[in-house]
């Protein structure tokens, strides 16, 4: 039988509602952890965000040293083939807004489905697209048309029309054959950490995607936890709001500091997220993911990558959560 077909039945066949409110057939009473590894190999050090990246050291250099995390982990950026890991899930976040062609709502055309389609063609599965608008940083890097979205407290929400736009969109270009299914999981990934909870409008428009995505950096307007733009309590207000309606909500954490920070201290990654948790952030809860979003920013660019045995290195920082979040507790699978 055709590959797309039977994907199309089975997905059909288990979804009795649109998939942004059925369940996760992949994440069966837990939360996921996700990671974005970066660079995966020599090839991704040519980059140049926020400083040169060559010489930086690669997932690609430390193949057979992260046994627990290339099993357990449940989804991730930019899937790496030729790595170990066994997973074939992908997220990835994707700007709306930066130009009316890219947005271009005819399928053929249009730079989501182009990005659906990459992933799905290589073999992989697509679990959840973090979108939003990002005008301020799209400006910065050669989109002079991006547009922020219509709530001035927090310009990275899209519109009620852009989000009903898009799930049109995602039903005709599997209808042309260019998609597996027919819908995708959209979180929405935010600026501020609780505004899309208390703004009524916001809240409507929210309640069309699947949930929320929050980024918590360990540095600029984030520094300190206790007082800065990521502090626990609108952090928890946000995440509990999204889960009480029974969304999901990921928390996108980092990027996290590293020497020479003058803020740096060992574990201090570890440290907030215990805060967080302390404070009240449902830790195992089946609709809340943790992401590690290790982009080479700020001082988190020295950090080792590996091996997972060094418990400050990317992929030790990773099997620490994979092993606090899977291991059961009290709490495990209850929407506290």
């Amino acid at each position: 039988m055709n590959r797309r077909l039977l994907a199309s039945i089975l997905a059909l066949a288990a979804c009795a509602g649109p998939v942004r409110r059925g369940p996760d057939p992949l994440n069966p009473g837990r939360g996921l952890v996700g990671l974005r590894p970066i660079p995966a190999d020599e090839a991704g050090t040519k980059h140049n965000h926020g400083g040169s990246w060559e010489g930086m050291p690669t997932f690609e250099q430390q193949k057979g040293r992260y046994p627990f995390v290339a099993e357990h982990i449940d989804t991730l950026f930019g899937w790496v083939p030729d790595g170990d890991f066994e997973t074939r899930r992908v997220f990835f976040e994707y700007y709306w807004g930066l130009s009316e062609q890219r947005d271009d709502l005819a399928p053929k055309k249009n730079g989501l489905i182009r990005a659906i389609r990459r992933w799905e063609e290589r073999g992989a599965t697509v679990g959840h697209i973090l979108i939003c608008r990002e005008a301020r940083l799209a400006v910065q890097r050669g989109w002079p048309d991006a547009e922020l979205g219509p709530f001035e407290e927090d310009g990275r929400i899209l519109s009620a029309k852009d989000v009903t736009a898009i799930r049109a969109m995602f039903r005709e270009a599997h209808a042309e054959g260019l998609t597996l299914h027919e819908d995708y999981r959209l979180l929405m990934l935010v600026e501020d950490p609780s505004f899309f909870a208390t703004d009524p409008e916001a809240n409507r428009v929210i309640k069309l995607t699947e949930g929320v995505a929050y980024e918590a950096h360990q540095f600029n307007r984030h520094w300190p936890l206790e007082t800065g733009w990521s502090k626990p309590g609108p952090v928890v207000e946000g995440a509990k709001w999204a889960l009480e309606q029974g969304l999901e909500y990921v928390l996108y954490y980092g990027p996290v500091l590293w020497e020479p920070s003058e803020h740096y201290k060992p574990f201090i990654e570890r440290e907030w997220l215990q805060a967080y948790w302390a404070a009240g952030l449902p830790k195992h809860h089946p609709k809340m993911h943790y992401f590690l979003n290790t982009f080479p920013h700020h001082t988190g660019r020295g950090r080792p990558v590996g091996p997972e045995s060094d418990p400050h290195s990317v992929l030790g920082l990773t099997k620490w959560l994979i092993e606090e979040i899977k291991t059961p507790s009290s709490e495990a699978g209850q929407a506290r």
